[in-house]
């Protein structure tokens, strides 16, 4: 059925049952439906915010521009942040030229330790050569004892220096660690002076221009990424009867003339005080040919179609659910399926001859 058809058919219906004050339940499509109002938004649409203060420098991109996940959309002033990551650039190429094995406090100690090693390895050989001569009497005792605390304070003094060295190459391995990580700290700060792109999308809008003060957190650009999606408001009262896998009859009001079909495919859990309605997603099941992102729309959820549905206008139901008949102008009680505020399905109590007459009070 055409539904952009129905205001007219209803409003000749209702001008004849006006005129004569009378009415014949009648056969027809019926449907049950609920209202909403909304815009298009895209799926993973975002706001793209700044990590640090400053005046902006630069601008990258322009409304419309389609960019890429990482790419540099603005550029924040951060002169003092580039000084800091130079100067821990600095800092790490001073600890690796400490670390490196020519560096001068590691040159020390090797050569401190070739001495060693050759005062220790003399000493040895002095050593062994009195326990030889010891035995012939040619030294005493206390001169081969003094060669052994000779040789034994040598090896010692060798090992001291090997752990020395071991001690620095480690110390110096450290700083170099410490400051690596000091200059990748910095650097990413920087960074955060670059404000990219965090998916693929189009630049909707760019809320700043160059020489304006930034603050951490302020929202510089809207990003469009993903496929269009619907965002519905629906009333409170009426939140229960909607359900992911409806169809929903989407209006757009950039194009009235046109009709489209969506389906339910979300609702939010909480309640929208901006709004003060429920928010429900709907996913058009043929896109239009023309969708902007935040076009305003109007929507109605099919809830029940009934394609031969006995009804009468539902002004000219009374409360208790019961209808006024011409004859004898007796009220009789009826049973009733789908409402809407133009129509009232009758499921029991009346037929298609029977005549019913509108109540005073409507």
């Amino acid at each position: 059925m055409n539904y952009k058809l129905l205001p007219l058919i209803l409003l000749l219906f209702a001008m004849s049952c006006r005129r004569n004050n009378e009415v014949k339940p009648r056969h027809q499509e019926v449907v049950d439906a609920v209202f909403g109002s909304g815009h298009i938004e895209n799926r993973d649409q975002y706001a793209v915010m700044a990590n640090q203060e400053g005046f902006l420098k630069e601008v990258f991109v322009k409304e419309g521009d389609s960019v890429r996940k990482g790419e540099i959309l603005y550029r924040i002033d951060g002169q003092v942040q580039q000084t800091q990551v130079a100067n821990a650039m600095d800092n790490l190429k001073f600890a690796r030229t400490n670390v490196a094995p020519s560096s001068p406090q590691v040159e020390q100690l090797k050569i401190q330790i070739v001495q060693a090693q050759t005062k220790a390895t003399t000493d040895s050989l002095t050593y062994a050569r009195y326990q030889r001569l010891v035995k012939t009497h040619a030294v005493s005792n206390s001169d081969m004892e003094n060669a052994g605390v000779q040789y034994t304070a040598s090896a010692s003094n060798l090992e001291v220096l090997k752990r020395n060295l071991a001690d620095l190459q480690h110390n110096l391995k450290n700083s170099v660690d410490n400051a690596r990580a000091q200059y990748n700290i910095q650097s990413q700060n920087n960074d955060y002076y670059s404000v990219r792109a965090k998916a693929d999308g189009i630049i909707f809008t760019l809320t700043r221009r160059v020489g304006d003060y930034i603050k951490k957190g302020d929202q510089m650009a809207e990003v469009g990424a993903g496929s269009p999606i619907i965002k519905l408001y629906i009333a409170e009262d009426d939140i229960r009867r909607v359900q992911p896998g409806q169809e929903a009859l989407i209006s757009l009001n950039s194009n009235k003339d046109s009709v489209y079909k969506a389906l339910i495919t979300k609702i939010y859990p909480a309640f929208d005080s901006n709004q003060q309605a429920f928010t429900v997603e709907a996913s058009f099941q043929q896109i239009p040919p023309v969708l902007i992102n935040g076009t305003q729309l109007q929507g109605n959820v099919i809830l029940e179609d009934k394609k031969d549905a006995l009804v009468i206008p539902s002004y000219y139901l009374l409360p208790g659910d019961s209808v006024l008949l011409k004859q004898n102008k007796e009220k009789r009680a009826v049973k009733v399926g789908i409402r809407t505020l133009e129509w009232t399905e009758i499921l029991s109590g009346v037929g298609e001859n029977d005549v019913l007459i509108q109540p005073k009070n409507n």
